[in-house]
């Protein structure tokens, strides 16, 4: 048996950066993203999103959006029963832009009035239901897929640089506040304070082993001064650089 139902179908371009707030809606929904990077969370999990990828909840299901950079979409709203199909709610990659092609098709059907369109906008919705399920079967939803000890290889060998963690997040479809969530989900601290425990080690390492001044040592080490690197030091530490030095000696 098929039933498939279309209520309407978009394409809308995002000229800036924008998130949408989560919210429902009361028929299925599928975004297929033609360029443009971002995150989704959907039903309480958090996805990547880029060209060529495409996302599906079901009616009733709490989502939202963050494009981190301007998006291109052909979404539509839809109600489907279709025997031995289903699909699952996430985000998948048109791995040879199958479904694409099939949006575009019904995106233009649904601009005729012609006296056959409604059974081929059926036929057309049938097509799109079950190319989504054979992409959904060999692709990997992009659920919480950062590579963490790449990026703390990153952290530790860029310690004493000036890291910039919202292009870092940018890098791997993430909006900061994602990517800080994520993070300390994972660690318990947040990027920043990873940052700072790893340039914490180092001049330790430096002040037992070096003859440096504290000034070059607070540079070495990524601090933008002596003095913020010895209020750091002794917020992490209990005890001022040169006070842990003659300690150590």
């Amino acid at each position: 048996m098929i039933d498939c139902k279309l209520v309407q179908i978009n394409r809308v371009k995002h000229s800036l950066p924008i998130k949408i707030k989560s919210h429902t809606h009361k028929y299925d929904e599928l975004t297929y993203f033609i360029s443009g990077c971002g995150t989704a969370k959907i039903n309480g999990k958090i996805f990547n999103y880029k060209a060529g990828s495409f996302a599906f909840q079901k009616a009733g299901t709490v989502h939202d959006e963050y494009d981190t950079e301007p998006c291109d979409v052909i979404w539509m709203h839809f109600s489907f029963k279709i025997d031995g199909v289903n699909l699952n709610e996430g985000v998948f990659f048109d791995n040879d832009k199958k479904l694409f092609y099939a949006l575009q098709k019904l995106r233009n059907l649904s601009l005729e009035h012609k006296k056959y369109t409604p059974q081929t906008i059926e036929n057309c919705i049938a097509e799109i239901v079950i190319t989504a399920a054979e992409q959904q079967c060999e692709s990997e939803a992009f659920h919480d897929k950062l590579d963490w000890q790449k990026i703390l290889n990153y952290i530790d060998t860029n310690a004493n640089s000036q890291i910039d963690f919202v292009t870092l997040a940018q890098k791997n479809h993430y909006s900061y506040d994602r990517f800080r969530h994520l993070f300390s989900e994972h660690f318990e601290m947040s990027p920043y304070a990873y940052l700072t425990t790893q340039r914490i080690e180092y001049a330790k390492r430096l002040l037992k082993s070096s003859s440096l001044n504290i000034t070059d040592i607070a540079f070495d080490c990524g601090f933008n001064s002596s003095s913020q690197f010895t209020n750091i030091f002794k917020k992490y530490v209990g005890v001022t650089p040169k006070s842990y030095r003659n300690r150590r000696k």
